[in-house]
Formats: structure tokens, sequence, C-alpha cells
């Protein structure tokens, strides 16, 4: 029986791609659960958002769960609008619209869909604190005698 490669558990690089591949992939597979469908787009962006939120997560383990799940749907909820406002707004291509929606952002975002991606933070908070890599801190490039 094939193992998976110990360089992508034990490379930075390596377990960033996987975290990168499995937030694309659960991204997707919660847009077709809810709704039947997803478009490519979507399946970079949740790569996207879980790798942030993963390097946050990792950098940062004593945050609250709470902090944790708020930083999850700010950053969601960001680039859900920033591709939204680009695949549906400026290139038409309709991926969705929240514009039916109460209190949405130019169709593109809006508070129940925010809620649900805080909900949906907390699982991925818990599995990262289950693992946390001293190697996997980011390097921001600031020398260790740099505070800010």
């Amino acid at each position: 029986m094939n193992e998976p490669s110990p360089w992508l558990q034990t490379s930075p690089f390596g377990r960033r791609l996987t975290v990168f591949l499995g937030g694309g992939i659960i991204y997707s597979l919660i847009e077709v659960v809810y709704r039947g469908f997803t478009h490519w787009s979507m399946t970079l962006t949740g790569g996207i958002c879980l790798l942030i939120m993963y390097l946050r997560y990792i950098s940062h383990p004593n945050d609250s769960i709470v902090m944790k799940c708020f930083f999850g749907m700010c950053v969601i909820t960001f680039f859900e609008f920033a591709v939204g406002c680009i695949v549906n707004l400026l290139m038409g291509w309709n991926v969705w619209d929240y514009s039916h929606m109460y209190l949405n952002v130019l169709g593109q975002i809006c508070p129940s869909y925010s809620g649900a991606w805080f909900l949906l933070s907390y699982p991925v908070a818990l599995a990262c604190s289950l693992e946390s890599p001293a190697d996997e801190t980011p390097n921001t490039g600031l020398s260790e005698n740099f505070s800010v």
C-alpha cells in the first residue's frame, strides 16, 4: 500500500500546499452540497482562504476560539467579496448573486453567509489547534529585534 509522501508532512511548503488543496476541495464540496454546483474560481478562493486561516491560527495558537472564528469569517467574507466583484461584476460570469439577501453588499456578500462562515471556521480552528508545528511560524521578514 502506498503511503503519503513524508515530504508533504515535514516540508513547510508541502504542508501549505496540502492545506491549500484541502481548502479548495472542502470549499467546493460545501458549495456542491448547498447549491448543487461550484465554479473553479471558488476552488481557488477556498484554498487561499484556508491557507491564510491556517497560517494565522498556527502563528497565534493562544487566540480564543471566538477570535479565530471571527478571523476566519472576515477572511472568507473579504475574499468572497473581492472574487465576486471580479468574476460577477467585472467579468459578468454570474457565479452567484446575493442581491435578494438582506443587507447584501453589491449582491456579493451578506450577513447570513458571513455568519455561516463564522460557524464553519470553528472546525478549522479546532483542527489547526491540534497541530501547531513551530517551524510553520510565518516568516514576516522582520528581524527578531524589531517589534511593532
